[in-house]
């Protein structure tokens, strides 16, 4: 696993630049973005950048971000009903592309009754497919919360995890990541752990600029190796006043991490709190 630095998630590529290749990648590289996340999937169907259309707006993208020495990695939501197919269609775009990395997006659809059979069938096509490609889980930040999906099934054929950490409804961002890398650490197996935050807004909540500095700092003392954050359309808005800005900013080589957030990640550790 070589990930390492800064990503954004995208959704729908015409929202992000306005759909121009070109000034996509010269704002992932201004802000020293290493990667970027396409969705290239949903489900069994083919995803060209946007809902609904047949034009190929993810290829123009991938040139002109790999151009930049941008890492590119697809994203792909699947729901389970047909794992072997949704599988093959990972497949198929992860060949297109030449991707770096495949990203799994599974939520509540998996939370359903006989998933872990859909999800082992799932992994065990994909992976078989590309035995060392890098492969990630993006759900819940807390699986305590979500004992029904199958985190087992999925995370044995991935080796990285990364965790939906969004503080909607509060402003706690460290201390929830804190609490999502404790309860991953508990679980079996364990992945190397790349969080994405929150660089979105929704029924009235937003996050704070200081609470995207929060989310990245608690991330480099807890010595992980990149962040990522969703979603690149919503973070360029300007909704949320210093946002991307404090995302762009951010010196993640050599930065260093604040004391206070180390110390209090090893009191809790130390109480088992």
């Amino acid at each position: 696993m070589t990930l390492e630095g800064k990503g954004l998630f995208t959704w729908k590529i015409p929202n992000c630049e306005q759909g121009d290749p070109a000034a996509m990648a010269a704002t992932a590289k201004s802000a020293g973005l290493t990667h970027v996340l396409l969705k290239v999937a949903d489900g069994t169907t083919v995803y060209n950048g946007t809902w609904g259309i047949k034009q190929d707006l993810v290829t123009p993208a991938v040139n002109s971000l790999r151009a930049e020495g941008i890492e590119i990695w697809g994203w792909h939501y699947v729901y389970g009903n047909n794992p072997v197919g949704e599988a093959n269609l990972a497949i198929q775009r992860i060949r297109q592309y030449n991707l770096d990395g495949y990203v799994i997006d599974a939520e509540k659809e998996y939370k359903q009754d006989g998933r872990k059979a859909a999800a082992k069938a799932f992994m065990n096509r994909l992976r078989g497919a590309f035995p060392s490609l890098d492969i990630a889980l993006s759900s819940y930040r807390f699986p305590s919360l979500h004992p029904q999906l199958p985190w087992a099934e999925f995370l044995d054929g991935c080796n990285i995890n990364m965790p939906q950490v969004y503080w909607m409804k509060a402003h706690n961002a460290g201390e929830q990541l804190i609490k999502c890398v404790r309860e991953f650490q508990n679980k079996t197996p364990s992945r190397q752990v790349i969080p994405t935050g929150a660089a979105f807004h929704e029924a009235g909540w937003k996050p704070t600029s200081a609470e995207v500095l929060e989310f990245m700092n608690t991330a480099k003392a807890l010595n992980l190796p990149a962040v990522n954050f969703w979603e690149w359309s919503d973070a360029r808005s300007g909704v949320m006043p210093g946002v991307w800005e404090t995302i762009r900013d951010y010196p993640w080589a050599g930065q260093v991490a604040p004391k206070d957030i180390c110390e209090k990640y090893v009191s809790l550790l130390n109480t088992h709190d």
